[in-house]
């Protein structure tokens, strides 16, 4: 006999397939007519792990209940069947949503416009990050970005996590090159992988030490910059013991806005990293000046 489905919780049942539970509680309810079909892996009322017997509703019947203790059974019930938003009759019960009952679309719909809320917010407090940061008269930050170089995985697909080189790239916020794109070995330059264009560290000490002292340098990760503090034996700042406050990444995430509307949790889409210095102040400089449709942008 073939083994039985088990789902990994209830977002992955199909349709067609109902607990004893769930077929009691149908507006017209119904109980199981043939065997255990499926089972689902969820959690009880105490948060414990528990499987659950799933039937399948169309081998199931009608229960035994007349149509006067259904009638009865209605009147008596606290809950209502009916979508407080759309008036939908569902046959399964409705869930409660803050302080309502609503049928699962005008749930998502609700979720939805809460998400979109959201998004406004934290659009606006990305686009006033990066306004900040490029205001006139302020000591203008460097915008500096690391690519750390890895060795070719091996044949089994083990991949060694050393970088063996680092590529560097760094502008100032008016848009001047202080760093072209280099790359820097941190072995041998025998070791096969190196790139051939890589240069000894100490070739670009003179430029790239400066940069690391700035008060302010927004890179797209928060830890970015830690192979070149830790090559040039550079102490980071107390605030960057946390990772660097100017990090970009779930900045420009946050003023992109893209939501997954099929994720189950409204996710945004990470924005895609612009890899070299100068994209990321093109990108910095259109979090600062791009206005909202609603015309809430640059103040």
């Amino acid at each position: 006999m073939a083994e039985l489905p088990c789902y990994e919780g209830w977002r992955k049942v199909p349709a067609g397939f109902l607990s004893q539970s769930q077929l009691n509680n149908l507006d017209l309810p119904r109980v199981p007519g043939g065997p255990v079909r499926a089972w689902v892996k969820t959690r009880d009322w105490r948060d414990r792990k528990t499987t659950v017997a799933l039937y399948s509703l169309a081998e199931s019947e009608p229960s035994p209940a007349t149509i006067g203790q259904l009638e009865a059974a209605r009147a008596r019930a606290s809950a209502s069947r009916t979508c407080e938003d759309c008036g939908a009759h569902p046959d399964r019960p409705l869930p409660t949503v803050g302080d309502g009952r609503l049928c699962q679309l005008c749930a998502r719909v609700r979720s939805l416009r809460a998400h979109v809320k959201k998004a406004a917010a934290d659009w606006a407090a990305a686009a006033d990050w990066a306004r900040n940061l490029l205001a006139p008269g302020l000591l203008p930050p460097y915008v500096v970005r690391v690519k750390q170089i890895l060795r070719p995985p091996a044949p089994s697909g083990r991949q060694d996590p050393e970088p063996i080189a680092l590529r560097v790239s760094a502008v100032d916020t008016a848009g001047r090159r202080r760093i072209d794109t280099t790359t820097i070995r941190l072995v041998g330059p025998r070791v096969r992988a190196v790139p051939a264009d890589a240069v000894d560290p100490n070739t670009v000490e003179e430029q790239i030490v400066p940069l690391l002292s700035a008060t302010t340098i927004v890179t797209w990760t928060a830890n970015e910059l830690t192979p070149l503090h830790t090559l040039y034996g550079i102490k980071a700042l107390a605030a960057w013991y946390g990772g660097n406050p100017n990090a970009m990444h779930w900045r420009a995430t946050h003023w992109r806005g893209d939501i997954d509307p099929d994720d189950v949790y409204l996710s945004y889409r990470q924005a895609i990293d612009p890899v070299r210095a100068d994209r990321t102040l093109l990108l910095l400089r259109r979090m600062a000046y791009t206005e909202r449709p609603d015309g809430q942008g640059r103040q």
